[in-house]
C-alpha cells in the first residue's frame, strides 16, 4: 500500500535526477551559447524537463546559473597538509594550468572573459563561485608557508598569487605545454622561489 510518505520517498530520486540534469544543462548551455542566449526555456529543453519544473526552483535565469555554478565550489579540495611545500604548490598551480581548454570550466571562463564586460552580474557570479574558492585555498596555503618558515615573513600574499597564477592562465589560454617547449610549472615555481623563500631556505 502506498502511503503519502512512500510516494514522497519514491519522488526524491527523480527530483535529484532533475536537479542534476538542470545544473548540467545550464552550465553546458552557457558554455556553448553564452549569457545572451541563456534562457530558462533553452535550459529546460536541453535538460529534458518542463519550464515549470525549473520555475519551481528558480525565479530567473541569473538565479539558475548561480546555483548551477555552485558545482565549482564543491570541486575545490583543501591543499594537502603533508608533503614538500614546493611540490604541493606546483600541484595546486598545475590544476589551473592543466585543466583541458575544452573542459566545461575552461569554456565557461572563456565565455566570462568575452562577455563579462557587458554583464557585470556574470563577472560577480563567476568571481564568487569559481575564482574566490581557489583564491582562498591558495592564499591559505601561502600563509601556511609563511608560518612554517618556507616563505619570507614579509611576503605580500596577494602579489604572490598574481605572480603565480598569471603565468598559469596565460599558458593555459595559449594552450602551451612543456611538450611545445614551454616552461614547466615546476620550473616557473623554481624561478619564483628565489624571490619568495627566506635566504636560509635557498
Amino acid at each position: 500500500m502506498l502511503t503519502e510518505a512512500s510516494v514522497r520517498a519514491k519522488g526524491r530520486p527523480r527530483s535529484c535526477i532533475a536537479d542534476a540534469s538542470i545544473d548540467t544543462a545550464a552550465l553546458e548551455l552557457f558554455a556553448d551559447e553564452g549569457f545572451e542566449r541563456f534562457s530558462i526555456e533553452a535550459v529546460a529543453a536541453r535538460a529534458g524537463v518542463s519550464k515549470a519544473t525549473i520555475y519551481r526552483r528558480f525565479a530567473n535565469r541569473d538565479e539558475l546559473l548561480a546555483h548551477a555554478m555552485r558545482k565549482f565550489d564543491e570541486d575545490v579540495q583543501q591543499a594537502p597538509s603533508d608533503g614538500d611545500f614546493w611540490d604541493v604548490l606546483t600541484q595546486l598551480l598545475d590544476e589551473i594550468r592543466e585543466a583541458s581548454p575544452d573542459s566545461l570550466r575552461s569554456r565557461i571562463m572563456i565565455r566570462v572573459l568575452s562577455e563579462g564586460s557587458r554583464h557585470p552580474q556574470l563577472q560577480e557570479m563567476v568571481a564568487e563561485r569559481v575564482i574566490r574558492p581557489r583564491h582562498l585555498r591558495l592564499s591559505a596555503y601561502l600563509e601556511r608557508g609563511v608560518s612554517q618558515g618556507q616563505l619570507r615573513g614579509d611576503l605580500d600574499i596577494e602579489a604572490t598569487i598574481a605572480l603565480l597564477v598569471g603565468p598559469m592562465v596565460w599558458l593555459k589560454m595559449l594552450r602551451l605545454t612543456p611538450a611545445d617547449g614551454s616552461a614547466s610549472t615546476a620550473s616557473i615555481v623554481e624561478v619564483l622561489r628565489l624571490g619568495l623563500a627566506p635566504a636560509s631556505h635557498l
